[in-house]
């Protein structure tokens, strides 16, 4: 039985006419009544009663009728369903993040993806590089938000915001007199980092630059986290480097200041595999170079 059997079926169970059945079908009427036959044969049931007057369907025609309109009906919301998901309206969207990006791209972008897509499912799955890249390749989640620095030649990277890097310093801290800070002006300071195990990348990047600008930093305190390193600047532990994003986090008892002499920027990255054509990953790139048109102070597209 085919779908088409299915189809001739309704016409003829609509119209009750094979002659008017098979014009609305665009076929003669012969190989209709021959397709129904057929149909009939291969269900071993009988579906109408012909007379030279009337056609009639029987009891097995009806209930027949009533489980094939089920069937189309949920045969056209299939297709329905097949086309959203390749406009990208509805299916689902794995997103991994840098926890840095909870500071800007990943609240509204997630916000505007949900609100204009209502019917996908989105999951979020916080990360650090190189983790984030390597579960990206391994299929772990769709799309990810990076902190760049990462350049994996099966994935394709867009930037989409750049922030500059700020000093974070304890409030009443003398270096707060100043509007910017050199970064040689923290070469005798106490340095608290994100731990080394948790967050290489950002870590080997902070060394790196302090290393250029002449000096090695006093690392006094390692935290996993960017609240717990704010936490431990508000605490007077020491100073820290940390992106523009978080400039908003215990501004009771901490100050930003840009940083200068080499002034340094975040790069915000959306990742994903090179052949992967989702249209959900294309939406989420283009709702993220969207938010970061309006990101907070210190950023820029």
């Amino acid at each position: 039985m085919e779908l088409r059997h299915l189809r001739y079926f309704v016409a003829v169970a609509e119209e009750l006419h094979f002659a008017r059945a098979a014009e609305r079908l665009h076929m003669a009427q012969q190989p209709l009544s021959f397709q129904i036959k057929q149909l009939e044969e291969e269900l071993g049931v009988t579906l109408f009663r012909r007379t030279t007057r009337r056609v009639e369907l029987t009891d097995a025609g009806r209930a027949l009728l009533t489980e094939v309109y089920a069937a189309l009906a949920h045969l056209r919301q299939g297709v329905e369903t097949a086309r959203r998901v390749e406009r990208g309206e509805t299916g689902s969207l794995v997103i991994g993040y840098a926890s840095m990006a909870l500071y800007n791209l990943v609240p509204p972008a997630v916000h505007l993806f949900r609100e204009r897509f209502p019917d996908v499912q989105v999951t979020l799955r916080e990360l650090c590089s190189p983790d984030l890249e390597e579960q990206l390749l391994e299929g772990a989640f769709d799309v990810g938000l990076a902190i760049q620095g990462m350049h994996d030649p099966e994935l394709i990277y867009e930037t989409v915001l750049r922030e500059q890097a700020t000093v974070a310093i304890p409030k009443n801290h003398p270096l707060g007199r100043q509007a910017q800070i050199p970064l040689r002006a923290l070469a005798s300071e106490p340095f608290v980092m994100y731990e080394r195990t948790q967050r290489s990348l950002i870590h080997n990047q902070i060394m790196a630059m302090c290393r250029e600008a002449g000096f090695s930093p006093n690392v006094v305190q390692e935290a996993a986290s960017e609240q717990a390193v704010i936490g431990l600047v508000a605490a007077g532990v020491g100073v820290s480097l940390v992106s523009a994003c978080m400039s908003g986090l215990r501004t009771d008892e901490v100050a930003y200041r840009p940083l200068i002499d080499p002034e340094t920027s975040v790069e915000y990255a959306v990742v994903w595999k090179r052949e992967n054509s989702s249209p959900f990953v294309k939406a989420f790139l283009n709702i993220a170079r969207d938010v970061s048109q309006h990101a907070g102070p210190g950023s820029k597209k």
